[in-house]
């Protein structure tokens, strides 16, 4: 009953009226313990309000009724979870909004899950919708700890990222998604990303990229290509095979070749170098055996960012990513 009359409230031009109203309803059916109702009224209550584009009201509800998921302690089912995308999925056209609501429901995964990331499928839903708005530095965080299908989604961003930029060396950003998803330890998904890149490449720039495959080369990512004027696309596509051959010993062949590429390359990465150089640490500790003292975690050192050009959706260079 009480929908049908926000809706009245709503037609007539009485947002304010309508959204503080049901606040207050929500409120007293927590105050009486009736938090599936109170949930309910919130969702359905946003939902309404998404059609008016009343925003700040969207994510005042929406962030109250997350607050009844935290304290009340429900569990992260498909249900509860359908009802945060299906607002996730209006609230992005305001983006002043957005990060707040998402951000509150993933710590409420967190929270629940107990895992210390949150729920996967969450990160790559609110990663699909960053990478749609062209907000591709917080889509990457969210996709470099989501589902299986976030590599390839990360990798076709990286291009698209690329491509909107006047970087000349697209490696500097496929190197975003592979080298952070080795030093997380998830060999299979730096190789998706790694696919998903250097196919999209192959097609926008088929002059550049030649097949390189033959017995000695075959390997899990692929086709083997050299790409001409992309030095450090190359070097990212090395460090693939030279990982894929890593045997966990610092005096093995391949930790030689690893060693050997990181000197010739890391340099390269300019203002990124720091950065690229941690991380590649965490891929000498992890694959090749090699003991690094640091005092950042992983996740802070995943979490780095490279060096953000002055205008990322238009501009770039090939030491500069967002």
């Amino acid at each position: 009953r009480f929908i049908k009359n926000l809706r009245h409230s709503l037609n007539e031009g009485n947002y304010y009226e309508g959204h503080q109203e049901l606040r207050a309803i929500a409120s007293r059916l927590v105050k009486q313990n009736k938090h599936e109702r109170a949930i309910q009224l919130l969702y359905l209550g946003a939902l309404e309000l998404c059609q008016y584009h009343q925003w700040g009201s969207v994510a005042d509800l929406t962030s109250f009724m997350i607050n009844i998921y935290v304290e009340e302690k429900v569990p992260v089912t498909d249900e509860s979870k359908e009802r945060v995308y299906d607002i996730f999925e209006k609230l992005s056209q305001a983006t002043e909004y957005y990060s707040r609501v998402y951000e509150s429901a993933i710590q409420w995964s967190i929270k629940e899950l107990g895992n210390g990331v949150g729920d996967t499928q969450m990160h790559h839903f609110v990663g699909c919708i960053l990478r749609n708005k062209a907000r591709y530095q917080e889509a990457e965080t969210h996709f470099l700890v989501g589902t299986t299908e976030s590599p390839a989604a990360l990798g076709n961003m990286l291009f698209d990222w690329a491509v909107r930029t006047e970087t000349k060396d697209y490696g500097v950003f496929v190197a975003r998604g592979v080298i952070k998803y080795l030093a997380l330890g998830w060999y299979e998904a730096a190789c998706s990303c790694w696919k998903a890149f250097v196919g999209r490449l192959a097609q926008a720039q088929p002059d550049s990229v030649s097949e390189r495959t033959d017995g000695a080369l075959t390997s899990k990512i692929g086709p083997v290509y050299f790409v001409a004027g992309h030095e450090l696309v190359n070097f990212v596509q090395l460090l693939l095979l030279t990982v894929e051959r890593a045997q966990a010993s610092p005096v093995s062949q391949s930790a030689g070749i690893f060693g050997s590429l990181r000197k010739q390359y890391e340099g390269r990465f300019g203002v990124n170098a720091e950065v690229v150089h941690e991380l590649l640490d965490e891929v000498a500790q992890k694959y090749f055996g090699v003991v690094v003292h640091r005092q950042q975690s992983i996740f802070d050192i995943v979490g780095s960012l490279f060096a953000p050009p002055s205008r990322p959706a238009v501009t770039g260079n090939s030491e500069a990513m967002d």
